[in-house]
């Protein structure tokens, strides 16, 4: 058996930056964008930066007018977030990203008055695996507005280190799938986390090789019992379904020779197993 990498694994490394926002581009309608309670969303189509719209952000009577969108995030992934702004009517607005918790948690801009279209960039790590991202009108004057247009979000962690950050590895009976973009198969006998209870993550890559951190213990309780024939390298939110978006790595199980070799292949209820050392070197055999 060899190490298989998943479609969504080999197109996120190659550079794939599918936007996380829902219509970003806003040309005919508002949705996916939610408005706060002193603020009307609504479609501007007299002078779009690009496209045939853009979301209008209007006060009411003396309140702050929001337009927020929740989207989900990987704890401790890096992510970028490009929009363009003009002030309208307004005084002038802002741009803040936070949690559905805290709207400002993460990131908050200064006072943008662009009275022409002009683009935002912000970098951020997400702290939550639901980010918020606001679009503020700061006059609170009744019917002044600000707009925003062409707004793109996407992951900026393209390195194993980062993808792989915060994921766990399952060890399974039975024979590796043909491919790691097909459904798991097999008894799930072991999750192996840091601890046994959160994310593993990675040292810094040194000479074209990367490790399980050296602080970290892998290790699980076993929920089965049966013989280890293989593993799939993945994140806690991958559905266990056939994908090719998830990002994945699939490697045989031995106690030689394989891609992760094992003390015993044996496995039984209720005992813990650890993995002591665990590497990926570039490029793959």
């Amino acid at each position: 058996m060899a190490l298989r990498f998943s479609t969504g694994l080999r197109d996120k490394m190659l550079g794939i930056n599918t936007t996380l926002l829902t219509n970003g581009a806003i040309d005919t309608v508002t949705t996916g964008w939610t408005a706060s309670a002193g603020a009307t969303l609504t479609c501007d189509v007299g002078a779009p930066q690009a496209g045939a719209g853009n979301l209008r952000v209007a006060s009411t009577a003396g309140a702050l007018a929001t337009a927020y969108q929740d989207v989900t995030t990987k704890v401790g992934h890096f992510y970028k977030l490009t929009a363009y702004f003009k002030k309208g009517t307004a005084d002038g607005g802002r741009i803040t990203i936070g949690t559905t918790a805290d709207d400002d948690a993460i990131f908050a801009s200064a006072a943008m008055t662009d009275a022409a279209w002009t683009q935002k960039t912000i970098g951020f790590t997400a702290t939550a695996t639901t980010t918020r991202i606001i679009l503020e009108s700061t006059d609170l004057t009744a019917g002044e507005y600000s707009e925003f247009d062409t707004l793109v979000m996407h992951s900026e962690s393209h390195s194993l280190q980062d993808i792989f950050s915060g994921g766990e590895l399952e060890i399974r009976t039975g024979s590796q799938p043909a491919t790691a973009d097909t459904a798991p198969s097999g008894t799930l006998l072991v999750t192996i986390k840091n601890g046994g209870a959160t994310g593993v993550t990675f040292d810094d890559s040194a000479s074209a090789v990367i490790s399980k951190a050296a602080a970290e213990t892998w290790n699980g309780t076993c929920a089965a019992t049966g013989t280890a024939g293989w593993f799939r390298l993945c994140l806690p939110t991958d559905a266990d379904g056939a994908s090719t978006t998830e990002v994945r790595i699939d490697g045989a199980i031995a106690t030689s020779g394989s891609q992760l070799n094992m003390t015993s292949t044996s496995f039984v209820t209720g005992a813990v197993e650890t993995i002591g050392t665990f590497t990926l070197t570039f490029p793959f055999a």
